[in-house]
């Protein structure tokens, strides 16, 4: 009877090869003192019986390596061996490759002793434990054991990455997927009726003839959301076309002047903005300092007043007043609308 046992799947025999060579030659383990079933020198004599075989190797080694890799997972054999080694109560190392998760091997199947295969003091650990069981070694020099070592972590690496992946999944795990599956096609479809959407409005405007024809086509397109940008890009040109060199009180002047609603001009109070206002050709000179609508300055700010007011006045746009908060002001005509659209303090 070999004195480890190396239970691996079959299809991991390229790594398993690589641990065995590693026991022999890194750590001086004998040929005779391995058992591992793939590997000639090492498995099943020629016309013994397989399970018995096994079976008696696996009464009491001194030690036994487990070489979880996904395919030890999904085999029945190896689950039998793993539960043997369990129930007889061996000394085991479960030696993890990725992408099997160390706490499945540590917490799911209760093993007390684990390693990454690709760990760096892996090698170190490993042989402090085949020492430990009583493993009888042949002697290696530690210029052997180095450069032997450092070979390992190379060819480990190379051959971890051509591990066979997971076959078989949880059936929680394939749910998800299917779920994820479905939840990304009913995205595609959204996405494509939009994206046909997206091609008939454009072909639409494409077909416009004028500006109000191209306002039309979005407002049909977006609906109440369409209102609602349009409202606000109205408001927008207004706050736009607001004079650089008028102060808050001039700008409300302004806005109930064009409503013919402006009050007295606050000469008191308010003496330095209007005096600003009349040298910047916003207010006539001469009282009553009317406002000056008919200058370049100003004629973009009635138009876009206008805008507003006109918007407001239409079918569309009256049932997009109704759609607002009751508290929300929607009279243009009341100062209280552009303090509240515009953000200006009351």
């Amino acid at each position: 009877m070999a004195d480890i046992f190396v239970s691996h799947a079959v299809v991991d025999q390229k790594l398993v090869t690589l641990l065995v060579d590693f026991l022999k030659e890194a750590i001086g383990v004998p040929v005779d003192g391995i058992f591992c079933s793939s590997i000639p020198d090492h498995g099943i004599p020629l016309a013994a019986d397989f399970n018995a075989y096994i079976k008696q190797q696996l009464q009491k080694p001194k030690l036994t390596l487990l070489l979880m890799t996904p395919s030890y997972l999904e085999s029945a054999f190896c689950m039998m061996e793993l539960g043997a080694a369990w129930a007889q109560d061996h000394t085991a190392l479960a030696i993890v490759v990725d992408p099997v998760p160390f706490a499945t091997v540590t917490n799911t199947l209760g093993l007390k002793q684990a390693m990454k295969i690709d760990s760096a003091t892996g090698p170190v650990e490993l042989r402090k434990l085949i020492i430990a069981a009583g493993v009888t070694l042949e002697k290696r020099g530690e210029h052997a054991w180095d450069n032997k070592r450092d070979a390992w972590r190379a060819d480990i690496k190379k051959a971890v990455r051509k591990v066979a992946p997971v076959k078989r999944v949880a059936a929680a795990d394939h749910q998800a997927v299917v779920t994820k599956v479905e939840e990304q096609a009913a995205e595609i479809a959204e996405l494509e009726a939009a994206l046909d959407r997206q091609r008939e409005l454009i072909s639409k405007l494409e077909a416009a003839k004028s500006a109000d024809d191209v306002k039309r086509i979005k407002r049909e397109a977006l609906g109440d959301q369409g209102l609602e940008e349009q409202f606000e890009e109205l408001l927008a040109e207004v706050k736009a076309r607001r004079p650089a060199n008028a102060s808050t009180s001039v700008f409300k002047h302004l806005l109930t002047d064009y409503f013919g609603k402006a009050g007295e001009i606050d000469w008191f109070g308010d003496r330095e903005a209007f005096t600003q206002a009349i040298k910047y050709n916003i207010l006539e000179n001469d009282p009553p300092h009317d406002v000056k609508w008919k200058s370049p300055k100003l004629k973009p700010l009635r138009a876009a007043i206008g805008e507003v007011v006109g918007f407001l006045d239409s079918e569309e746009g009256r049932e997009f007043a109704k759609t607002q908060d009751d508290d929300d002001p929607m009279d243009p005509e009341d100062l209280a609308f552009w303090e509240w659209h515009l953000n200006l303090p009351s």
